[in-house]
């Protein structure tokens, strides 16, 4: 037992000796590189690290924690740690057992003026805070900084509720052109396991969400690298909070062909609530949703189930006056045969058939009509969810 204690008592000691003699390592490389960085003789943070005279390669990378996409206002937010990656001859260090150290003031050092292109947030306002420069002996160095990134993000919703939509982080020098400074993807684009974007789908991440956007003005061309993030949106909740109900509302419109041609009130009110309630639930839908100067998908399936229900009014409108003036007919037919039997059989003998013929007519017009209202709105949901659900 003894033996035990003794032994273990070493290694606690050789341990702590080890842990001491690899921070006073560390302590000294820091030293070391911080000297290299304020001696303004031999280090100028102004002046570009370059190889042979060569561009400095900056290779980019990043880690998206949370992602916040405003579809109405078409922006996003993006919460992520911003890395790139390059090298300074310059800062090049011996210290034998020594990985790394870490410098907390970046500034001191060159670091790529690098800036996102369609961010909202200036550099200064989202690169700096919560930053770290990690140096190593070879003069590798890593800037790490953990921002938060509002930005625009141009949406189409042409397609809408049925539309992918994509977000690009763009990625720019914004004083060294490309011969100065060149940016490029060191690997992939990490994504959080537990992120969640609110109404949408992240898909295709992979290596075809990476590119190229150098771009040419009057003073030279310059490197650029953008990140395109694919959002499908969520199609089920849109399928429980409208497309259902619009489409029970029609149903319930459908009804007033079962009831009786002489309860017009029921027949009016079971075509004309629908028609009002979705009018207005269409209007206060709208008023959530991006203003864009054409139509959506969503506006055309509302506006040919408004169109639907307002020819079923028409037709039970329609139906009801016909009836009416049946009725009428029929009234001043019997006033005729009881005042003068006789003359108004000779008279009415022709007509009568005529008018049978023409009911037997009307009767017909108006099932085919139901069968056109109820057949256009079944053909119409199968091509417009076979247009929209089945492409793209």
């Amino acid at each position: 037992m003894s033996r035990f204690l003794i032994l273990t008592l070493c290694c606690l000691a050789t341990s702590l000796r080890v842990g001491a003699a690899n921070a006073e390592l560390e302590g000294q490389a820091t030293e070391m590189v911080l000297e290299k960085l304020n001696d303004k003789g031999h280090y100028n943070p102004a002046v570009r690290p370059s190889v042979d005279g060569g561009a400095t390669e900056v290779k980019v990378q990043m880690y998206i924690r949370e992602i916040d996409v405003d579809d109405e206002n078409m922006k996003a937010d993006f919460d992520l740690t911003f890395r790139m990656v390059w090298n300074d001859p310059r800062l090049t260090y011996d210290a034998p057992g020594v990985s790394y150290v870490n410098i907390l003031t970046p500034h001191l050092a060159w670091l790529p003026d690098a800036f996102f292109k369609n961010a909202i947030t200036t550099q200064l306002e989202s690169v700096y805070p919560e930053s770290y420069l990690r140096v190593f002996p070879d003069g590798r160095l890593i800037y790490s900084t953990r921002l938060s990134l509002k930005q625009n993000c141009p949406m189409n919703f042409a397609r809408f509720p049925h539309d992918t939509q994509e977000c690009k982080i763009q990625v720019a020098s914004y004083g060294y052109t490309a011969a100065e400074v060149t940016f490029i993807f060191d690997e992939e684009v990490q994504i959080g396991k537990n992120l969640h974007v609110e109404k949408f789908h992240m898909e295709n991440l992979g290596d075809n969400m990476f590119s190229y956007c150098n771009t040419k003005t009057a003073t030279g061309e310059y490197s650029c690298v953008q990140i395109g993030i694919n959002l499908r949106r969520a199609f089920a909740t849109y399928l429980l909070d409208w497309y259902l109900p619009v489409i029970f509302l029609v149903i319930v419109a459908y009804f007033s062909f079962l009831i009786p041609g002489d309860q017009f009130l029921a027949r009016l009110l079971l075509t004309l609530i629908p028609l009002i309630s979705l009018a207005s639930f269409s209007y206060s839908f709208r008023q959530s949703l991006a203003l864009v100067p054409y139509a959506r998908a969503l506006d055309i399936f509302t506006g040919i189930s408004l169109t639907v229900l307002f020819a079923t009014l028409v037709h039970v409108i329609v139906c009801y006056v016909k009836g009416g003036q049946q009725k009428g007919d029929a009234a001043a037919e019997e006033a005729r045969s009881g005042s003068d039997e006789e003359t108004a059989k000779e008279l009415s003998e022709e007509p009568s058939a005529f008018r049978r013929t023409m009911n037997k007519v009307m009767k017909r017009a108006e099932f085919l009509s139901r069968c056109v209202l109820v057949g256009f709105y079944v053909f119409f949901l199968f091509v417009y969810f076979a247009a929209y659900c089945g492409t793209g």
